[in-house]
């Protein structure tokens, strides 16, 4: 990464704007977005190690998909341009360049603004990294979040057939209504297909996924059909993960 950081001098001194520019942290300008986008993929994988990524709290995957993005993005080879640079040639640039690019930002700001929330609240953020990351100095006159979840999740989960089953999820308080506790905005299940079964929820075995509703549809696989499912939930808010609720006890399932 810092061959390119180098070469085409996307400096820290380039990020100029304001964290409290009503564009928000990602900007929505082709222009802007690119200056922004090259600067804090520089910032965040290049230097010392440990680098500013992973001194932030990014994983290795993360950090190497925000590269993998890059050289989507651009290669600074003539004979293989990336995005940007078939959209900023003339000679290329078109409806199809256009899209791409748009897509591309979208897609970005997707995979990136959860990173950003998590970097946001990383107890050795500094002034600086929030200068360069578009990260707003926090407002010491609101309430800050830092107690954590105390509820425990309690689901149901019916099979539906072919894979799927509804989950339905609840607290202590509501016996029969699927709810999410206060502090908490979605909730999150850790899976594994098939023995052996996991230790715990944070076991590395397992996968996990979100849902911001107390209740969805979320497919296991019709091809596990016949296998054991493991399950764990907690609840969690998605803005603070470090509030992140207890995992429940194990639920096991079979996938039909």
């Amino acid at each position: 990464m810092s061959l390119f950081y180098l070469e085409y001098k996307f400096t820290l001194n380039t990020i100029t704007m304001s964290t409290t520019n009503k564009e928000g942290r990602i900007p929505r300008q082709i222009p802007k977005f690119d200056q922004y986008f090259r600067a804090i993929v520089s910032f965040l994988t290049a230097g010392p190690t440990p680098n500013n990524g992973t001194r932030l709290g990014l994983t290795a995957a993360e950090e190497a998909q925000l590269t993998a993005l890059y050289t989507q993005w651009f290669t600074g080879n003539q004979a293989a341009p990336g995005l940007i640079e078939l959209h900023g040639n003339s000679l290329t640039k078109n409806k199809a360049t256009a899209i791409g690019v748009e897509k591309f930002m979208r897609d970005f700001g997707v995979f990136f603004r959860p990173l950003l929330n998590r970097m946001a609240v990383s107890p050795v953020i500094t002034s600086s990294d929030r200068v360069a990351l578009h990260i707003a100095e926090p407002n010491l006159n609101r309430t800050l979040h830092q107690v954590p979840i105390s509820e425990t999740v309690f689901f149901e989960a019916k099979s539906l057939g072919g894979g799927q089953f509804k989950f339905s999820c609840r607290t202590t308080k509501d016996s029969r209504r699927c709810s999410k506790p206060k502090g908490a905005d979605s909730v999150e299940l850790s899976i594994k297909i098939g023995d052996p079964a996991p230790t715990n929820g944070d076991d590395p075995s397992t996968r996990k996924e979100t849902s911001s509703h107390a209740q969805f549809i979320l497919s296991l696989g019709g091809a596990n059909a016949g296998l054991k499912a493991y399950l764990y939930a907690r609840w969690i808010n998605s803005k603070h993960q470090q509030l992140a609720g207890p995992w429940n006890a194990m639920t096991v399932v079979i996938v039909g």
